[in-house]
């Protein structure tokens, strides 16, 4: 403790009181260093699996747009006994602090339709979503091939879970108003913000968020995600929803793209619901997500990549 109070003293020249009332009053500040924190138990986790785990700067000489296309993750990775210049690329992400908040959640009825389409209607919201998106695709292609040439990149999304996911939660609750009689019985202030922030409200979404905006070269589509050709893996840290640092992986050719830009994957795909009525409990994860690296790496087979030295952060 005296060499972490001397390192805050000499490094920011304030005391340790002052330190902690930052992080105690700046969400921004810990969500910073959480995100820090990720990436190092990644890299500690990926190491104790046998991987050789390399960073990827941040920012190479001359700013973001001189990364790499293909090396826009944090790590670069590959089995420590390989002697072949074939790697992997790791984006770390956490979940999205304010998910239930974009999903109007502080809602009570929009948080019962959530909890109904995916437990009593998850069979029907899947089919809808998935024709949705390919209803906006199909309307996209038509419209791009009219005024392009060539062919606009193919459709390719689940049908058990398309779109940005839905979770199975059949089994909690029997029908609709059984999970409204669940939710009444919490007070008002259960559904605040204040309470999603405290965890302490009865739902809590574990969610992506890569709000990065790109052009998609082949299409010349500009949208705001991060391309699917960027990294091989993402690994999500959950730790901002479960209050434990533990992490699922996702190939992200196998990631259901945005339907309007087959190129583009999306800025935020739900991985699970939590509920209180299960304590919190993580529910079985639905293809692609995985919570071991090295199954999901089996499993989906992410096509590997030589290594680009001008990107490594060798500090």
């Amino acid at each position: 403790m005296e060499k972490l109070n001397k390192y805050i003293e000499e490094t920011f020249d304030v005391d340790v009181e002052t330190f902690l009332e930052i992080l105690q009053t700046n969400p921004n500040a810990r969500q910073n260093i959480n995100g820090i924190l990720g990436e190092n138990l990644f890299k500690k986790y990926a190491e104790s699996k046998g991987y050789e785990v390399l960073r990827i700067k941040e920012k190479p000489s001359g700013g973001y747009n001189a990364k790499s296309d293909d090396a826009r993750g944090d790590f670069y990775i590959r089995k420590k006994d390989s002697d072949k210049d074939e790697w992997l690329v790791v984006e770390c992400k956490g979940v999205k602090s304010n998910a239930e908040k974009r999903a109007n959640l502080t809602n009570i009825k929009s948080c019962l339709n959530l909890l109904t389409k995916h437990t009593i209607d998850r069979k029907k919201h899947t089919e809808s979503i998935y024709k949705s998106g390919e209803r906006a695709y199909l309307k996209k292609k038509k419209a791009w091939e009219a005024k392009n040439k060539g062919k606009f990149p193919k459709f390719d999304w689940s049908k058990i879970n398309p779109g940005s996911g839905i979770p199975d939660l059949n089994g909690l609750w029997k029908d609709k108003n059984e999970i409204k009689d669940w939710l009444d019985k919490f007070p008002e202030e259960s559904f605040s913000e204040n309470a999603y922030w405290d965890l302490t409200a009865p739902v809590r979404l574990l969610q992506t968020h890569m709000p990065s905006s790109r052009i998609d070269p082949e299409t010349k589509i500009k949208s705001t995600g991060p391309l699917v050709s960027e990294f091989n893996i993402l690994s999500v840290d959950l730790f901002l929803k479960t209050g434990k640092h533990e992490f699922v992986f996702v190939n992200s050719e196998e990631l259901n793209h945005q339907g309007k830009s087959p190129n583009h994957l999306q800025q935020n795909y739900t991985i699970d619901i939590l509920t209180a009525k299960d304590n919190y409990e993580r529910h079985k994860l639905i293809e692609p997500w995985y919570d071991d690296l090295d199954k999901c790496i089996e499993d989906t087979k992410p096509k590997p990549r030589k290594i680009d030295k001008t990107q490594l952060d060798l500090r």
